[in-house]
């Protein structure tokens, strides 16, 4: 389960992640956007970041949860992306998507989805310690940003 909020205010943007599988493992996140960004790239940027830790931990199957209307309208092909930064925002959460046998996306209420709001609004605030919480600090878009494309092979020794 992936939960995934972005906040942007005052200046100030940020984007907070949960990923967690049930009754196991939990990675909170947060992340500190420090370029100009509106409230929906910021949840993009939640949301590729927790798509990228997901199948960074190789994880089949994956559902997220996000408040934004407009972002799980877009995923869910309600609504069509006209923007051209929401474009690519959304050509890249389908790329990331593919990689999943399976996937969801469901719009959540603001309060069901608390602790990673407060994972974002945390990371748009000049607070620089937040404990256990994995931090990074993105100086450009993930839409501007190349990646290297990820190739999962066992190890030779385990060949026969």
């Amino acid at each position: 389960m992936l939960f995934v909020d972005g906040s942007a205010n005052a200046g100030r943007r940020g984007a907070g992640l949960v990923l967690a599988e049930p009754d196991k493992f939990l990675v909170e996140y947060a992340l500190k956007l420090d370029f100009d960004a509106y409230n929906n790239e910021a949840e993009y940027e939640a949301l590729l970041a927790g798509l990228a830790l997901a199948l960074e931990l190789e994880a089949g199957r994956l559902k997220a949860y996000n408040d934004s209307q407009l972002v799980v309208g877009h995923i869910n092909g309600l609504y069509e992306a006209k923007d051209r930064r929401m474009l690519k925002y959304l050509e890249k959460v389908r790329g990331k998507i593919s990689f999943f046998k399976e996937f969801e996306i469901v719009q959540i209420s603001r309060t069901l989805n608390a602790r990673a709001d407060t994972l974002s609004k945390m990371a748009s605030s000049e607070t620089t310690s937040w404990g256990n919480v994995y931090t990074e600090v993105l100086s450009h878009p993930s839409i501007e940003r190349e990646e290297a494309t990820h190739i999962y092979h066992e190890p030779s020794w385990m060949d026969p």
